[in-house]
């Protein structure tokens, strides 16, 4: 997903930078289409992995309380992992989420070049 969101955001940044130079409003309106839906496909990702990392976290907590009432290896075990899982889910949620915001100034540039291309949206 990483390397996905990092070429979509080369792709909708070197189309931008082309209407920029060669307005077209009908070619507009077609990539704010495409980047709309693409932009709701990232936010579902993001959204999908907000609640895995929710749920690994409820998962890290009920088997810290394990630990807590019955100390043993398993749990321990299951701590660390549970832990290990979940910094890896953390990292990959906070890649997705700072590079979901960057599509937002993209949508509101497309708009403005429609307006400027003197099409009505």
């Amino acid at each position: 997903m990483e390397k996905q969101l990092a070429a979509y955001l080369l792709l909708i940044s070197t189309a931008l930078a082309d209407m920029e130079n060669h307005p077209d409003p009908e070619r507009l309106r077609r990539l704010i289409a495409f980047h709309e839906q693409q932009t709701a496909a990232f936010q579902h990702e993001r959204l999908i992995h907000l609640l895995v990392t929710f749920f690994f976290g409820g998962l890290l907590l009920c088997s810290f309380t394990g630990t807590l009432l019955l100390p043993s290896w398993p749990f321990f075990a299951l701590d660390l992992l549970l832990a290990i899982t979940l910094l890896f889910y953390i990292k990959h949620y906070f890649f997705l989420e700072n590079n979901v915001q960057k599509l937002y100034p993209i949508t509101e540039a497309l708009y403005r070049q429609l307006d400027a291309a003197g099409a009505p949206s």
